[in-house]
């Protein structure tokens, strides 16, 4: 529109005026909305992995990652560098030993006999591994028949560990080991089994052997459970679940001495409570999930700075506006000294103290920081600087209680191999699957927190079972 187009509308009266200046209104208002829109996707397009809780698989080809400075040195071990080898075995675990004794001699030709000739020192020793050829171990039970004088007659009745099934509580352990810590599905044990094993199973026995399994961890998970309200410090995530294609929640909790997992329809703080109880008095490290914030009102946290660095990076990658680059910017550089503090506490180069006092004046220009950018006009600087202030309380307790990490990482990679199964099994398809789903990742996952075997732990629980046994404790 030029001043002549502008100047016939005005001379065209008072309703022309108006109805122009409403139709501008209506473009404009919907301009703003596609430029809303657009700086929506321009984010969403800078979003990856490095920003945001994203995976890294879902990044594109064109995202770019800090790549390494080229070393000059050569590939593989450098000068000077101790190697690494296997140690060598007692004599005595060894199934067979074999002496070499040499020939003849290097020099001059002459035989050597072991029985008249010296041992000038000891003998070098060498062992190698081998797999035995696996052959299950078969048993056939004949509950005979006899005949009484009073002509009746009685056949006896299979052990009662013989009764439950036909295969062993080795076989049961080994399914739900498979099947639970590498993942693999039903067709795939039925093929382990029989390939490796000699076993030969169908897709029924495999299933029905986990039935059996599940109760019997039903025990061992719960005394992981009763552990954790007692836990000094706890690490708690969660992720979407599926059973039967409906929303569930896979729920994580990790302390010292546990790795507990719950499947629950919802993704509040009542789990928190059926789980933890009413009050828990230690540290619950997390991300900023409200139900945390419900719960555990009164109570210390830790918030997870893995996940506010990626949203601060997230904000300076968007470039919406100066406010968010200068803001994500220097909140940064503050956390990047503040680590560089924590990590040289963490090498014994600083201590508690001292890392306090290092620490005193970053957290001070952080605060000042969120506080300037309380005004600005992005909304989503404004969001950000206010949840931080919000949540002060609970960034720093890492540089002030023992035991407590800056991150979630421990749940974080406690729920990574349930993600994983998820992606293969696509969740469960009963309450019942459900159950067996939270007690195997429990007990396989705590007993690898603990240092056990879970394949022997897994054994040793169903043959207790088969044999009527007290069964072995979890934390033992």
């Amino acid at each position: 529109m030029d001043i002549r187009e502008a100047e016939l509308i005005y001379e065209a009266g008072r309703e022309v005026v108006v109805k122009t200046l409403l139709e501008l209104h209506a473009r404009t208002e919907s301009l703003s909305q596609q430029v809303i829109i657009l700086e929506r996707k321009i984010t969403a397009l800078s979003t990856n992995s490095t920003n945001s809780s994203k995976p890294p698989s879902s990044d594109g080809p064109k995202v770019s990652k800090p790549k390494k400075k080229k070393s000059r040195r050569s590939p593989g071990g450098q000068k000077g560098h101790k190697g690494h080898k296997r140690e060598l075995l007692p004599v005595e675990e060894m199934d067979k030993v074999h002496e070499h004794f040499p020939p003849v001699c290097e020099k001059c030709g002459v035989a050597l006999v072991p029985e008249s000739c010296e041992e000038t020192s000891d003998p070098e020793r060498y062992q190698t591994f081998e797999l035995p050829k696996i052959k299950p171990a078969m048993e056939e039970h004949r509950c005979h028949e006899l005949g009484c004088a009073c002509g009746h007659r009685t056949r006896a009745e299979l052990p009662p560990e013989v009764a439950q099934s036909q295969f062993g509580p080795g076989v049961h352990g080994a399914i739900a080991y498979l099947t639970s810590v590498h993942k693999i599905g039903r067709r795939g044990i039925v093929e382990i089994m029989n390939t490796l094993f000699r076993l030969n199973l169908c897709l029924g026995s495999v299933c029905n052997c986990l039935e059996r399994v599940s109760p019997e961890l039903g025990l061992a998970s719960e005394e992981a459970r009763q552990t954790l309200p007692d836990s000094g410090n706890l690490n708690a995530d969660e992720t979407g679940w599926k059973c039967k294609g409906d929303r569930r929640y896979l729920w994580v909790f990790v302390s010292p001495l546990v790795v507990y997992f719950h499947i629950a329809a919802s993704r509040g703080a009542k789990v928190l409570r059926a789980v933890l109880g009413d009050v828990f008095k230690g540290v619950i490290t997390s991300d900023d999930h409200s139900a945390y914030a419900c719960y555990h009102k009164r109570g210390v946290r830790q918030l997870c700075w893995a996940h506010i660095i990626r949203k601060l990076k997230a904000l300076k990658d968007g470039r919406a506006s100066p406010d968010a680059y200068i803001f994500s910017r220097n909140m940064l550089k503050e956390v990047g000294r503040i680590f560089s503090c924590w990590h040289a506490f963490r090498e014994g180069y600083l201590t508690r103290e001292q890392l306090l006092s290092a620490t005193t004046l970053m957290r001070a220009r952080m605060k000042r920081y969120c506080q300037k950018y309380l005004a600005s006009p992005d909304g989503d600087v404004r969001t950000r600087a206010k949840r931080l202030l919000d949540n002060w309380n609970h960034l720093f307790t890492f540089l002030t209680h023992e035991g407590v990490e800056p991150t979630n990482n421990a749940a974080e990679q406690a729920i990574r191999p349930a993600v994983q199964w998820r992606k293969l099994c696509f969740g469960n398809q009963s309450e019942a699957g459900e159950r067996f789903t939270e007690r195997i990742l429990t007990v396989t996952r705590t007993c690898q927190l603990r240092g056990k075997n879970p394949f022997h732990f897994l054994t040793d629980l169903m043959e207790a079972a088969f044999q009527e046994r007290p069964r072995p404790s979890l934390l033992a």
